[in-house]
């Protein structure tokens, strides 16, 4: 060997060695983190289909596509970052052997192909990559940017990173092809094209620039992995095996907690997340593989409203916290990142919004509607809303540390059975001068359905008109149900999103052994938290049951001919989708394909529509809570509707119908619309208006036309 090949092999084996031990340094760290965090067997096994969602929306980038011209181009970066690794085992085994070549496929023309497609690829995808952030720089569009808040130099560096790892690797391809030993000349076509300028120069020089690239690529391969286990591009690693630990079918989904047992609780019995070590293990992950692109953060309703919450932020708080208690938490002073802060003294969550010792502050946590949006647009599936949620358990059951206008609503749900405290005595009244069937003890052989109507249906005014024209159209299709009336309390939800979680076993508990005491099998809903609650949560307290909502039942009873509209309804009519019927369980069509048959509607989208939905601002059990930090959600989101200059606003949710009627109201009263320029109504009461005789629709009061134009109550 001469001087060069002992340079090569010398520095190339000293850079290889540094960067590991930096590296695996780290991510021992991060391992031992994980082995502090909360177990979650629940998320274990399940191989299989998640072995296909590996290949479908890690290696098939599936959701990332969606995103069209940025999605195409991380899908070429991720891509090319698994062939071109092929070039990076190249450039290690040259290190050693000058002919060397990846043994079976390493001669092949196709791969010297893909290798070379794939590098031009990369690079037309770091300059796009550098275009968007520069289109999309928070300098240019402040709070607008999705990057806002993100440590945007590291993501610079990353595209140099890359742009290094194409070059070096270019260049000494280039010289092997000169010297003859490129193991596919032909294939290759672009090393071909810079080793055609190599051509004619002395072999010293040859071996020089190779020597001095192949150094550089090394180099630049060992930097990017130190960089990447110290950097927000740990996603790079993390991934897999967040995804291996992922909740689905989708990342959005029922939420789960451990059955609180009074009896069984002593005093290091911990409700909820008051420290970061109580996440469970998933939750760290989540973390660890926060790529900080903002896309959650451009989706949520609170940050797009003014409000201090940022689903990205929230996690990155979190992640920052985590690391800086690493040193303690580990009991190892010589963690990397070790500062000498109080970091033990502060807070998770304020008691008070603005204080200064706490991780998240307490306007952040309690501004989130749980609308999902965040877990839907996440490209790697973090959880978002289970985050807030185990952090509202603790400062809610452990702390009683939450925004007092809801403490009615929680002693409403514990004395009344419901959230406005009007009791079981009042629940039936919507009902009064129809024939509704009740159950008494046993559910009827013949009952094709429990009708569940949900405490807003039963009480809350508008939604009490909803609830007379659902009974009324399966009486008119001939499907037979029955409901609970008194027997039927609020399923939970408001006290479980609030973080009440022991408040909402207590009633999930009752509301299981009513069920099933009373053989109840299946069950149609029209409120979707309700509709939510009973299919996705129930089973984990014994109470499995096929759960319908109403547009699905009135959908499929239209299609079957059950109901035939009859009636033209002359309007033009926009739908917005329920956060948790539309995100929380992909019912899209349903909605939309009740009011398909009425003749006469023009039916027009609001650009923020589907999977992409702006939140009426409801949830979370935000509808009983003060909005007073920026605009109201509601009001964003009549705006983005009367902007299409509707006259019927279609919803298939009591919270959604209040807070959007509410929105209408305020606008009116503003002088923005004529009273009774826009109606919120549910979809049922479209095709109610087409099908049921105006007798029956107005009857007793029920609710007045949807006509447009019709007079405002």
């Amino acid at each position: 060997m001469d001087v060069l090949d002992w340079i090569r092999i010398g520095a190339s084996l000293a850079v290889i060695a540094v960067a590991l031990w930096f590296a695996g340094r780290r991510l021992l760290v991060l391992y031992r983190l994980l082995r502090l965090a909360r177990p979650m067997p629940e998320r274990m096994g399940n191989w299989p289909q998640k072995l296909r969602y590996q290949l479908q929306h890690v290696l098939g980038q599936q959701k990332i596509l969606k995103w069209t011209g940025s999605g195409a181009l991380h899908a070429l970066i991720f891509w090319g970052f698994v062939i071109l690794q092929t070039q990076s085992v190249e450039a290690i085994g040259e290190v050693f052997d000058p002919d060397f070549a990846i043994p079976l496929i390493g001669r092949s023309e196709v791969l010297g192909f893909l290798q070379d497609l794939f590098t031009l690829a990369v690079f037309v995808a770091v300059v796009g990559f550098a275009a968007i952030r520069l289109a999309q720089s928070p300098r240019r569009l402040g709070r607008a940017s999705r990057f806002a808040g993100s440590n945007l130099l590291q993501g610079w560096y990353v595209l140099l990173g890359e742009v290094g790892l194409l070059y070096t690797v270019l260049v000494l391809r280039g010289a092997r092809y000169a010297e003859g030993t490129l193991p596919y000349p032909e294939g290759a076509f672009l090393s071909r094209w810079v080793g055609e300028q190599f051509v004619g120069l002395p072999e010293t020089s040859l071996e020089i620039i190779k020597t001095a690239f192949l150094l550089a690529h090394v180099a630049t391969l060992m930097g990017f992995l130190v960089f990447v286990a110290y950097s927000k591009h740990l996603h790079i690693l993390t991934v897999f095996p967040k995804v291996a630990f992922a909740r689905l079918p989708k990342a959005l989904g029922p939420l789960q907690s451990e059955r609180i047992d009074l009896e069984a609780m002593d005093e290091d019995t911990v409700l909820g997340v008051g420290k970061i070590e109580q996440f469970g293990f998933t939750r760290l992950l989540d973390m660890y593989t926060c790529t900080e692109c903002g896309r959650c953060q451009s989706q949520c309703p609170a940050w797009n409203t003014g409000k201090p919450l940022s689903p990205k932020l929230l996690i990155m708080d979190l992640r920052d916290h985590l690391y800086a208690s690493a040193p303690h938490l580990l009991d190892d002073s010589k963690v990397d990142g070790h500062e000498d802060v109080d970091v033990l003294g502060k807070m998770l969550v304020g008691d008070r919004p603005g204080q200064q010792d706490a991780v998240i502050d307490y306007d952040v946590l309690w501004s989130c509607t749980t609308c999902g949006a965040c877990v839907e647009e996440c490209p790697v599936d973090i959880e978002h809303v289970d985050h807030i949620v185990d952090l509202r358990r603790y400062k809610v059951q452990m702390e009683s540390s939450f925004p007092q206008e809801a403490a009615g609503m929680l002693r409403n749900i514990e004395h009344a059975g419901d959230p406005w405290g009007l009791g079981a005595s009042k629940r039936m009244d919507w009902a009064e001068g129809l024939e509704v069937p009740v159950v008494d003890g046993r559910i009827p052989e013949d009952a094709e359905y429990l009708f569940w109507v949900g405490c807003a249906g039963a009480l809350e005014d508008r939604a009490k008109k909803v609830t007379r024209d659902v009974a009324q159209l399966m009486a008119a299709a001939g499907v037979r149900y029955a409901v609970l009336g008194g027997g039927e309390r609020c399923t939970g939800d408001p006290a479980r999103r609030m973080g009440m979680e022991y408040l909402f076993q207590q009633m999930a508990t009752q509301n299981v052994a009513t069920l099933n005491e009373a053989g109840v099998r299946r069950v149609v809903t029209w409120c979707p938290h309700c509709f939510n609650t009973l299919r996705n949560e129930y089973p984990d307290f014994g109470g499995t049951y096929e759960v319908v909502h109403h547009t699905q039942l009135l959908a499929s009873l239209v299609a079957d001919g059950r109901l035939a509209p009859q009636t033209a309804v002359d309007a033009k009519v926009t739908y917005h989708d329920p956060c948790y019927l539309g995100r929380h369980n992909d019912v899209y069509e349903p909605p939309r394909a009740v009011v398909d048959g009425v003749a006469g509607l023009e039916k027009v989208e609001m650009p923020r529509c589907r999977n992409q939905g702006f939140c009426c601002g409801a949830g979370g059990a935000r509808m009983w809570m003060e909005e007073t930090i920026g605009t109201r959600v509601n009001h964003d989101r009549i705006d983005e509707a009367l902007a299409l200059e509707p006259d019927l606003v279609a919803s298939a949710c009591p919270f959604c119908m209040v807070m959007l009627d509410d929105a209408v109201n305020d606008r009116a009263s503003r002088g923005d619309l004529a009273e009774g320029q826009v109606r919120v109504v549910d979809v049922s009461q479209i095709l109610a208006q087409s099908l049921l005789p105006v007798a029956a629709v107005n009857g007793n009061g029920a609710h007045p036309s949807v006509t447009a134009g019709a007079e405002h109550e």
